[in-house]
């Protein structure tokens, strides 16, 4: 065949194939077709699709159509589920010629999805038996990109908005397959990518159980989601395993915070978890929980079991260990001042209750205590704890809260005008704050039984009591506990909401072994107390000052232990019978203080027998400041006194006897405290 004869056909194909273009170019009818895909939409999706603009065919080497202002609501006149501002897609050319639309690559430009539930398929897509003078839809796709994209979703009364800057989405062939995803975008200001695979667009619209596969990281948080969505498009049917982990717990916590308008988190340390995404049981939850969260100079937090629902949090079951070095970062964590006590170690089980939290079959050592029972949560009006605790051993001064804080106005009232000069005075009564302002945060309803109650230096055994702070006022009522054979009740109140907090106290004891005050309490000595107080003060010197009230102690046979307060005291009872021996030993003792606007003072009202001397004393303490005259005289000859400060006083023996005369069996005389 000539040349000229196959430039001829060439030239002829040409023509028809320019004619074909053209006549399908404008056979394409922009309302037909517009109202052939949005039946199709209908009849498949139930959804309402609309155009702001026409379709239109761009001839060419790659000739493309193109849609504007497409909108995809639940139904009309309702705000778009999608909205995509511009769609171009490049078709084949041959099938063009034969008036069949080929998508074979789609751009997307600027759109926004709406996540909210879709209806379920009721049907399919079928864009190739096209309505009368529609042209004939197929898709091949190999490629669809995005660009300017946004996700939004309503929460706590706003929309939280992710953007991609772009996404690129590939299925396996043209003739469809599983999609390869890309995404690079931000949340909250974060930035992000997201990879993986997904299943193909057919099984998206069909209704199938949808299959996923994807890895994405944010801000150093890698997460790993695979599974299956049984019901894409209404979203339900969820069945993903999850992996995630990070460096910092607080970072996702705090987007979480911002999306759901909480408060801000504070940091945590690293996490590590593995769960299954479900909402088999109606909600979104979690299921099949294990976690790692934290650190053990923080919190170290483990977690197992499940969470019926994200979002609001509920049906949360979780079994939980804890480890600290103090309560100070779960204090940071929940937002609540808690005691400074620590190390902690804790296993309990977590669940959620209206309004806070509950923590039953809890196991825990707290510094040198340990406690077992439960323990609730109500986080509104204001953080409140209750609940019934037992410990084996419980020391209060583990519990010591933070030191108070003095106000911007108070420190500046206080601030001298020059340095300050340290001031040693001899006074033991500290003017450093009482740790008060803990106890205004939080309220608390406690049930307390201890097997050992250690109080300073002293042992209490069986000890318990009914604990209740409301408002800052503290109540400690209906306490019970033995020291040695003997038993101790009595109760306490505190109300820090006054100008000046006030403090009462009441205890009553009978055959109590004080020998187990420990300190510089007698080696042997049994007896009777009773304690009747009442002051104000927001440190120790001003609450001792001002305290009123009265004191009584009765000891039968008492050995005093070596160097009981700094010797003073078997140097005193030596000064008054030289020879009780070593250790002093003592038939009774009996002291009755009346206590007066932080005066401690007695008349007559301390009583010694040694074997061979009756001894009567009388005297003052004025706790204001701290100076100590006490008289002893005797029965028969002999004097002593004590004179100074509260926490050093002198021995004086070469003084005049004071009027005092002791009758032969002082400890009768006051042996029954007045009331």
């Amino acid at each position: 065949m000539r040349l000229s004869t196959v430039l001829k056909i060439v030239a002829v194909a040409v023509l028809a194939t320019v004619v074909g273009l053209i006549a399908a170019a404008k056979s394409l009818d922009s309302k037909r077709y517009q109202t052939f895909l949005a039946e199709q939409v209908k009849a498949a999706t139930g959804l309402v699709l609309t155009f702001s603009g026409p379709t239109k065919l761009k001839l060419g080497l790659s000739p493309q159509v193109s849609f504007t202002g497409m909108t995809l609501a639940g139904r009309a006149g309702a705000p778009p589920l999608l909205y995509i501002d511009r769609i171009e897609a490049q078709v084949a050319l041959l099938p063009l010629v034969f008036r069949e639309l080929r998508m074979e690559r789609v751009a997307l430009f600027r759109p926004v999805l709406r996540l909210d539930a879709l209806p379920r398929p009721t049907g399919v897509f079928d864009l190739a038996t096209p309505a009368e003078k529609v042209p004939v839809t197929r898709l091949a796709l190999a490629d669809i990109r995005i660009e300017d994209a946004a996700i939004v979703w309503r929460a706590a009364a706003s929309d939280t908005r992710i953007t991609l800057a772009s996404a690129r989405i590939q299925p396996e062939t043209v003739d469809g397959g599983p999609l390869t995803l890309q995404a690079v975008g931000s949340w909250n200001g974060t930035g992000f990518e997201l990879g993986g695979t997904v299943g193909s667009a057919r099984a998206l619209i069909s209704g199938k159980p949808y299959p996923l596969q994807l890895k994405g990281t944010i801000d150093g948080t890698v997460v790993v989601a695979r599974g299956t969505v049984a019901e894409p498009l209404a979203a339900k049917g969820l069945d993903i395993d999850l992996k995630a982990q990070g460096d910092e717990l607080a970072d996702p916590l705090r987007r979480a915070a911002v999306a759901l308008g909480g408060k801000p988190v504070a940091a945590a340390g690293p996490y590590k978890l593995s769960a299954k995404l479900t909402d088999s049981q109606g909600a979104i939850g979690l299921s099949d929980i294990d976690a790692v969260l934290g650190k053990r100079d923080s919190l170290l937090l483990g977690l197992k079991g499940a969470v019926k629902s994200l979002a609001p949090i509920g049906g949360v079951e979780l079994a939980i260990t804890a480890e600290a070095d103090s309560l100070a970062g779960l204090s940071r964590l929940i937002a609540v001042d808690l005691p400074t006590a620590g190390p902690l170690k804790l296993s309990a089980r977590l669940q959620d209750t209206e309004g806070g939290w509950r923590l039953t079959g809890i196991k825990s050592i707290l510094g040198r205590s340990d406690f077992a029972g439960e323990l609730a949560l109500t986080q509104s009006p204001r953080p409140r704890f209750f609940g019934r605790l037992a410990a084996a051993t419980f020391v209060p001064t583990d519990l010591g809260f933070p030191q108070a804080k003095a106000s911007d106005h108070s420190r500046a009232a206080a601030a001298p005008q020059r340095p300050a000069i340290p001031v040693i005075d001899g006074r033991i009564l500290s003017l450093e704050p009482l740790p008060l302002d803990g106890l205004k945060v939080f309220d608390l309803d406690l049930s307390l039984v201890a097997a050992k109650l250690q109080v300073g230096t002293a042992a209490l055994t069986d000890a318990s009591a009914e604990i209740r702070l409301a408002g800052g006022k503290l109540v400690v009522d209906a306490f019970s506990a033995h020291l040695g054979e003997g038993r101790v009740t009595g109760g306490a109140r505190l109300d820090t909401t006054a100008r000046t907090p006030g403090f009462t106290l009441r205890l009553a004891g009978t055959g109590l072994d004080f020998a187990r005050l420990g300190g510089d309490a007698p080696a042997v000595a049994r007896g009777d107390l009773a304690v009747d107080l009442k002051g104000g003060g927001s440190n120790p010197r001003t609450l001792a000052g001002s305290l009123d009230g009265s004191v009584w102690i009765s000891l039968g046979e008492t050995v005093l232990a070596k160097g009981a307060g700094n010797n003073l005291a078997p140097r005193l009872i030596a000064a008054l019978d030289s020879t009780t021996g070593d250790p002093a030993r003592l038939r009774c003792a009996v002291l009755r203080l009346a206590v007066k606007g932080g005066l401690l003072s007695t008349d007559k009202g301390i009583a010694l027998e040694t074997q061979r001397a009756a001894v009567l004393g009388s005297g003052t303490i004025d706790l204001r400041t701290e100076a100590t005259d006490l008289a002893f005289v005797v029965r028969g000859g002999g004097s002593a006194r004590l004179r100074g400060m509260l926490g050093s006083p002198v021995l004086i023996t070469d003084e005049p006897a004071a009027k005092l005369t002791p009758d032969a069996s002082p400890c009768r005389a006051v042996a029954k405290p007045r009331r």
